[in-house]
C-alpha cells in the first residue's frame, strides 16, 4: 500500500507475529493482501479460514504496483475448514520455509468448534497450544507471520476475540476501526510509542490520509 511505513510501524519483521484485528469492513484482509504484495519476491503461505482470499483482488493490487501477474504463483493458498486442518498446516512452515505466512481470521474456527459455554476453557487451552506452536516456528524459522482477527461485543465494549489467549504470543498489534465514514489504525508495539493514523480504502488498498 502507498505509504505503509507509518501504519505498519516500521514494517513486518522476520521472527515476529503481527496481529491485525478489528470489526468487519475495516480492511483487515485488504491490508494482509497488501503485505503479501510487498513480499512476492518470496514464497508466501496464505491460510484462509473463511474464504476471504480473492485472487482477482490480489491481481488488482499487484497491477497498481506494476508487478507481473505470474508472481501470484508465489502465494500458496490453503483453504482451511476446521481446527485440525489449521493446526496440521503449521507443518507447511517448516517444509516450505516461506518468506511470509498469513493466517486469515485465526480464531474463527476455534470459536465455532468450541462454541458451547462448557467448552470455553478447552477452547482457550487448544488455541493457546496452537499459538505457542506458531510462535516457536516463527522464531525458529525467522519467518514473519501476519494474522487477522475479529472483535466481539462484550457488554458495552468490543474486544478482540480470544484477546487474552492471543496477546501473549503476538509482538505487534494493529487495530483497525471505523468512526462514521472515517477509518483509523492504531499500532501497539511490544515496546515503544503507540502510533495512530487515518486511512481510506481504495482500489489500490488502504491508503493513509492526512
Amino acid at each position: 500500500m502507498p505509504r505503509l511505513d507509518k501504519l505498519l510501524g516500521g514494517g513486518i519483521a522476520a521472527g515476529i507475529i503481527t496481529d491485525i484485528f478489528g470489526p468487519g469492513g475495516v480492511g483487515k484482509t485488504q491490508l494482509a493482501m497488501q503485505i503479501c504484495v510487498n513480499a512476492l519476491d518470496k514464497k508466501i503461505i496464505y491460510q484462509d479460514t473463511s474464504g476471504s482470499f480473492r485472487p482477482e483482488r490480489m491481481l488488482q493490487l499487484m497491477h497498481a504496483k506494476q508487478l507481473a501477474p505470474e508472481l501470484l504463483d508465489n502465494i500458496i493458498v490453503a483453504r482451511v475448514t476446521n481446527t485440525a486442518e489449521q493446526i496440521e498446516h503449521l507443518k507447511n512452515i517448516s517444509q516450505v520455509r516461506p518468506g511470509l505466512v498469513v493466517i486469515e481470521n485465526i480464531t474463527d474456527l476455534f470459536s465455532f468448534e468450541y462454541s458451547k459455554e462448557s467448552n470455553s476453557l478447552e477452547k482457550h487451552v487448544k488455541f493457546m497450544e496452537y499459538m505457542h506452536s506458531l510462535s516457536l516456528l516463527c522464531i525458529q524459522e525467522k519467518t514473519p507471520v501476519v494474522i487477522t482477527n475479529v472483535v466481539r461485543r462484550s457488554g458495552e465494549q468490543e474486544r478482540e476475540n480470544l484477546e487474552r489467549s492471543i496477546s501473549i504470543f503476538t509482538h505487534k498489534k494493529i487495530q483497525l476501526s471505523k468512526e462514521g465514514n472515517k477509518f483509523f489504525a492504531q499500532v501497539f508495539p511490544s515496546f515503544g510509542t503507540k502510533k495512530e493514523t487515518a486511512y481510506t480504502i481504495t482500489t489500490q488498498g488502504l491508503v493513509e490520509t492526512p
